[in-house]
């Protein structure tokens, strides 16, 4: 029956909410409940739920939120480790960071070679290499340090605690732990996928018989100058694919749309830096940000064909589109954070050399890496599907729809 005091369903002699008695009229002392719903945690008295049938106990109810609980508990573990060996990367990477610094400034004050290539993607790089002195190499270098090292920075102190709670979260809580706002988690996340990815599609092209090989250079150079070269890639292809094919246009729209956005848009200049949309953004510009990451990664996808051939173009546009969503959800800095974990991954690969111990330590992590990104491409599979109907739901035509015709009414009978 239904109190018609307080409108709970009940069975019993009273209400388990108000402790009115049947007939709405008598109070009694609460009652407190024989049971608690496990479905829906509803009190109540009797063999079941009286609101949804669940019965006492709940064994069907209570199955199935502990198999849903215990997949989601599964999946927070495994993005729990999947993080921590993410994390010890970027550990590792930046301690190999601050030993080849050392030998990058060494090899430069030696004699060189002191290569700077400045270029620009039309789609393939268009530029000019320069041999220069070790003044200006030296300060050169210092640039792209100092865009390394502020990454790390940045998104340790802006970033810090969100990424603490989100480790700290239930276990159940696993949604909250792949959507979280913390720039860290996001990278990781999309390095771990961009990576299996690339490593999936090698196995397919060996399965079909093809071998890819990796580019050298043109002439022999030492360890040092590889080490400069792949820094020098995490924070200058950020510069000439995110900035300028993403950053630059995306404020330029912001001008042009100047008036017609939300008074609490972000300035047009912060998108020169990115980290400035989110899925409840403007939608003019989300459909830019939309145009602009897809045709940047095909950008920088074709830009790698010239040195390693066409096969490296698709997980080079992929890596793009990954590092295009950094730029915009969480800044330049996201770009080359991700940039530096996986051409870095490179420079450890070198310093391993032929130590055979070093090399299998090495190979285990990296296939370690490769078994968590399988983990987070299928979980961005997911999210996709959801950030689909989040904007198929929310991005309809912005006239309003016409309203439904108002029946006439009839004539009101009049009492006699």
């Amino acid at each position: 029956m239904q109190c018609s005091f307080c409108g709970a369903a009940y069975e019993g002699p009273y209400c388990p909410v108000c402790g009115r008695g049947a007939g709405g009229n008598v109070v009694a002392a609460a009652v407190v409940p024989a049971f608690v719903c496990a479905r829906c945690g509803v009190p109540f008295f009797g063999p079941a739920c009286p609101a949804c049938g669940t019965p006492v106990g709940g064994p069907m109810a209570s199955t199935e939120a502990s198999a849903l609980t215990g997949i989601r508990a599964t999946g927070s573990v495994f993005w729990t480790f999947g993080m921590i060996s993410y994390l010890a990367l970027l550990v590792a990477n930046l301690v190999a960071f601050a030993y080849t610094a050392n030998l990058i400034v060494q090899g430069a004050l030696a004699g060189g070679p002191r290569y700077i290539d400045l270029y620009v993607l039309a789609p393939f790089a268009v530029g000019e290499t320069y041999d220069v002195s070790a003044e200006v190499f030296l300060a050169y270098f210092l640039l792209i340090v100092i865009g390394i090292v502020l990454s790390y920075v940045w998104f340790g102190v802006r970033d810090g605690r969100a990424t603490a709670r989100t480790f700290t979260r239930p276990l159940a809580d696993f949604r909250s732990r792949m959507e979280s706002r913390s720039a860290w988690v996001a990278t990781g996340q999309v390095f771990l996928a961009s990576l299996f990815f690339q490593f999936a599609f090698i196995l397919l092209l060996a399965a079909a018989g093809f071998e890819p090989e990796t580019p050298g250079f043109v002439v022999p150079v030492p360890d040092w100058y590889q080490y400069f070269a792949l820094a020098n890639a995490s924070v200058y292809e950020e510069f000439v694919a995110r900035w300028l094919f993403i950053g630059v246009p995306l404020a330029l729209i912001a001008v042009l749309l100047r008036g017609r956005l939300p008074a609490d848009a972000p300035a047009e200049w912060r998108h020169l830096f990115g980290g400035t949309l989110t899925r409840v953004s403007p939608r003019p510009l989300l459909l830019t940000a939309a145009i602009l990451v897809p045709a940047s990664s095909v950008v920088f996808g074709l830009a790698h064909v010239p040195a390693w051939g066409w096969w490296k173009f698709l997980p080079a546009m992929v890596a793009g589109l990954g590092m295009g969503y950094l730029f915009v959800r969480h800044g330049f800095l996201a770009g080359v954070m991700f940039h530096f974990a996986t051409d870095y991954l490179g420079a450890l690969a070198i310093l391993a050399g032929d130590g055979l111990a070093a090399q299998i330590l090495l190979g285990l992590f990296i296939l370690v890496l490769f078994g968590f990104g399988a983990f987070f491409l299928v979980g961005y599979g997911f999210y996709a599907v959801r950030l689909h109907r989040h904007f198929a739901g929310t991005l309809p035509p912005e006239s309003p729809p016409a309203p439904a015709p108002v029946p006439v009414a009839g004539p009101v009978p009049t009492a006699v």
